[in-house]
């Protein structure tokens, strides 16, 4: 039996991937989506382990097509989540804007902030070039992290490794916003 999920297509319930793609179009970006299912448990050494999922709960499927379903709120509140943080001081000013503008040269940050209200401060402009790049959905999380979805946000791929991490719990509610490599 197969269920459709929005983006993604037909999953089949009784041995879906462990690891799906899909592209979605945010503002003319296109924007990697991933779904993936896997079973986390403890392993003989206490680490952390994950084996794939054989026959799926047709609810698992429901709660993430409900969710994808709701994407465009859901990327509205990850931006506002992400400004907000900026704002209090949080991760996304403290960790990832100061860092990279201690770490870019200055043409590198030239071209970053180009085409930003040069009125702004500085911190400001790259906020505003801050933009989502991928869409993480685990509906199955593991005890170490229990987000459904994680949702990041990046200067660009091309000038960094790090991303700003919004993560949201099941009911479509904020859980953090951190900065992962």
């Amino acid at each position: 039996m197969e269920k459709t999920i929005p983006y993604f297509g037909a999953i089949d319930l009784a041995l879906p991937n462990e690891y799906n793609e899909a592209i979605y179009s945010v503002d003319g970006r296109e924007i990697d989506l991933s779904l993936a299912f896997f079973n986390a448990f403890e392993g003989e050494d206490g680490i952390t382990e994950f084996s794939a999922v054989k026959d799926l709960d047709p609810a698992v499927l429901d709660r993430v097509a409900r969710f994808m379903e709701e994407l465009d709120s859901k990327i509205a509140l990850a931006q506002a989540a992400c400004i907000a943080d900026f704002h209090a001081n949080g991760e996304v000013r403290d960790t990832y804007i100061d860092h990279h503008l201690s770490e870019f040269s200055p043409e590198e940050l030239a071209a970053l902030i180009d085409g930003t209200d040069a009125s702004l401060p500085v911190e400001e402009r790259m906020l505003a070039k801050l933009h989502l790049c991928h869409i993480g959905l685990h509906p199955m999380p593991d005890e170490s992290d229990g987000s459904f979805a994680m949702f990041d946000f990046t200067f660009g791929e091309d000038l960094t490794n790090y991303v700003v991490a919004v993560k949201f719990a099941e009911d479509g509610t904020i859980q953090s916003v951190d900065v992962e490599s």
